[in-house]
């Protein structure tokens, strides 16, 4: 009885054929010529065998010659051949599966859980290497590839899920897939476990050149709807991403690794040590800072005359928006990316048949949504606002918390304010931040120091921007602040303004008067349409100037502690910024999600020593010379009032300069001073004018018919100049 052939090359015709073109067989009825590329190979021609000994190539360059094909056809008649049998164990498996080590085989079973092929990874001196074994009819192994499209790994594990990771090989596929089924805590402390589970892991095989040759359609067929193709970090990985998204067809993401990932890196290496903090925590990039939208946008359908007609794919409809209000597209997964149609265009250039992809967005209905919002306080993705839907573009900080000690941070807290009762306010104005994103404080913490280097910028953009996001953060200077363009306010939650000075300018102030309190703004943004969102950004500005701010008498926006003047030592500085980029951030925040006692939204700044020098020194010299003038009158020991025409005429005479201040604007330092507005106008002089008087006059006049009271008043008015006079 015959043999079964075992290889292509058991036929010596066949063999020779191949052995002239440089093919090497790759199935028991296919071959291929290779060129090898650093680490891939790139199959430079395919040539297949019909059962009849017909012979298909790729390129003509290496097809065989009439002999040829007249010699294979007459040898092909008498050879016998097995057929592929799936099994559903491994069963007395070949000497090289047998011989390595468990990590290093590979079973991959069609959807149906059968085992379809074996794949045995090898170390060599070009590198790793993987050999596949089929299992067939004649109940033998060998060292080929089924005929026909690759099978994924995992392919047994699709049915039941809607996500799917697409890994560039085996390895990676399996190591996810243990890690998501696992409840070790090795698998729990993985950065990404969150972000990875809830999903099936599948891999790819036959190189980063060669995408084309795996069966994609077993995902669609068992209702996958979403991927994210996870290459290895190097180039041919990277563009194959269009390749296997043209065939999914269904949204999809790619995961770029960057720079701080080794070469080649894949999911089934260990992160690198240097991401990991001295307490074990993880500070290196997050799921999501290296995720990219990579869904292919279009079909070609044939037309009965001319080119084909490129239309939108069902799964692309509604993946980028056009948003009316801002004239501009937005990716309704990934809403903090934003993009002019102009680049759009550019970024959809690989993954559409058109040039010109935004039109077809434009034009293509899938629910109309006009509006963008910014809702820290709102998880969902689409909302409505101000009566219509909007697209939330608020998305939170990839730091997670972790519980631990927070005492390095308390530590430099206490350093940098001196004032107990003030460091609770601080405090408590930093956990309510970091915790509650919810919550809209009503006012800005303020930090000024006349000695650099104390670590304003460290609280600022060290600790509270990563914490809050730094794509939630902005860092504007005061040209930008006075600006009539105004985008550092939108779509933020904390703005941290490095140096505020505006000597005796009140501009920088009145600017940030609407930023603080205003519940919505206005967005001013250079080539945009103006349009209007929710303002939920936060103040934290700081200075080296003790005039960094003009600030009213009763202003209710700035929390402004006391704050150190002699710098940290140097060790303890080092020290406390290595903690917190080795995990000290994410203890921060778990300290701030414990802290409890947070800023309620109708509080007021409290009130602090350093914030009445600052109202002082705000004012102008007039209103300096009306609240000596209220000072005297209050500290008189006795009933007494002063009429404010007097007091004009005081102030303009001793302010150097003419005096701009308004008869309002000299009463509220009057009254800052301790008197009390005469609720009656009073003719003093053949004029009639306001009068403010002492608590001991109010005291006098309590009581007392209206008539009795007004003369008692005028009989205790007292003329600036006796009173300031005297007390010189």
């Amino acid at each position: 009885m015959a043999e079964y052939v075992s290889s292509l090359t058991d036929i010596a015709p066949v063999r020779d054929y191949l052995n002239r073109v440089g093919a090497t067989a790759r199935g028991l009825r296919s071959a291929v010529v290779m060129e090898v590329a650093g680490k891939y190979w790139r199959d430079l021609a395919i040539i297949k065998f019909d059962k009849d000994g017909g012979i298909r190539c790729s390129s003509m360059e290496y097809a065989p010659t009439e002999e040829e094909r007249a010699q294979i056809s007459e040898a092909w008649a008498v050879a016998k051949w097995p057929t592929l049998k799936p099994i559903k164990r491994v069963k007395d498996p070949p000497e090289m599966a047998k011989n390595a080590a468990k990590e290093d085989v590979f079973e991959f079973r069609n959807e149906d859980g059968d085992v379809v092929m074996l794949q045995v990874r090898c170390a060599g001196p070009q590198g790793k290497s993987y050999v596949p074994f089929t299992y067939w009819s004649d109940d033998k192994w060998r060292s080929c590839e089924a005929d026909g499209p690759l099978p994924l790994y995992n392919a047994d594990k699709i049915k039941g899920n809607a996500t799917v990771f697409i890994h560039e090989g085996a390895k990676g596929a399996r190591y996810c897939q243990g890690l998501i089924e696992s409840n070790s805590v090795e698998a729990k402390a993985h950065p990404w476990r969150k972000e990875l589970s809830g999903a099936v892991h599948v891999g790819w095989i036959g190189g980063a050149l060669n995408p084309y040759r795996t069966d994609w359609s077993i995902l669609r067929r068992n209702g996958i709807k979403k991927a994210y193709i996870i290459c290895d970090n190097d180039t041919p990985g990277l563009r194959a991403v269009p390749i296997i998204s043209e065939q999914l067809n269904m949204v999809t993401f790619v995961i770029q690794f960057t720079d701080e990932f080794p070469a080649s890196f894949d999911l089934g290496d260990p992160f690198p040590p240097h991401m990991f903090g001295e307490a074990g925590y993880y500070i290196g990039p997050s799921f999501r800072e290296c995720l990219h939208p990579a869904t292919w946008a279009t079909d070609l359908v044939p037309q009965e005359k001319g080119k084909p007609k490129a239309i939108l794919r069902e799964c692309f409809k509604g993946f980028w928006v056009y948003i009316e209000e801002i004239d501009s597209f937005i990716c309704s997964e990934m809403p903090e990316i934003a993009r002019s149609e102009a680049v759009l265009n550019k970024m959809c250039a690989p993954l559409s048949h058109v040039q010109d992809t935004a039109r077809l967005i434009v034009k293509s209905y899938s629910g109309r949504i006009t509006k963008v919002c910014y809702r820290p306080d709102c998880e969902g993705l689409n909302v409505t606002y101000r009566g219509s839907s909007a697209i939330n573009l608020h998305v939170p900080t990839s730091i997670k918390a972790h519980a631990g000690d927070a005492g390095p941070f308390l530590d430099f807290m206490k350093y940098m304010f001196n004032d107990e009762e003030e460091l609770k306010h601080v405090l408590k104005w930093c956990a309510t931040l970091i915790a509650r994103p919810s919550i809209r404080m009503g006012y800005g913490l303020l930090l000024i120091s006349e000695q650099q280097g104390i670590g304003k910028t460290t609280l600022g953009a060290h600790i509270l921007a990563p914490l809050v996001g730094l794509h939630n953060t902005s860092f504007p200077g005061e040209n930008d602040i006075t600006s009539a363009f105004n985008e550092w306010v939108a779509h933020k939650r904390l703005a941290v303004i490095s140096e505020i000075y505006s000597g005796s300018s009140w501009r920088a102030y009145h600017a940030l008067k609407s930023v603080i309190t205003d519940r919505e703004v206005t967005v001013n943004q250079k080539y945009m349409r103006q349009y209007v969102v929710e303002n939920w950004c936060h103040v934290l500005a700081s200075s080296n100037s003790m005039r960094a701010l003009k600030m009213e008498n009763d202003d209710r926006r700035w929390l402004y502690p006391e704050m150190a003047e002699v710098p940290w030592p140097r060790e303890k500085f080092d020290f406390f910024r290595a903690w917190l980029t080795t995990g000290g951030l994410g203890i921060i925040k778990g300290w701030a999600e414990e802290w409890g006692d947070y800023v309620a939204e109708s509080d007021r700044a409290p009130m602090t020593a350093r914030k009445m020098e600052m109202i002082e020194g705000s004012r102008s010299e007039a209103q300096s010379e009306a609240l000596d003038i209220a000072r005297t009158v209050a500290g008189l020991g006795r009933a007494g009032g002063v009429a404010i025409k007097d007091v004009i005429g005081w102030v303009r005479a001793h302010a150097q300069g003419r005096v701009f201040d308004s008869d309002y604007e000299l009463r509220r330092a009057m009254t800052d001073g301790g008197l009390l507005v005469y609720p009656k106008r009073l003719r003093i002089g053949n004029r009639v004018q306001v009068v403010l008087i002492n608590e001991e006059l109010s005291k006098g006049v309590g009581g007392l018919p209206l008539t009795e009271a007004n003369e008692l008043v005028r009989n205790s008015i007292v003329r600036c100049a006796d009173v300031m006079e005297s007390s010189m």
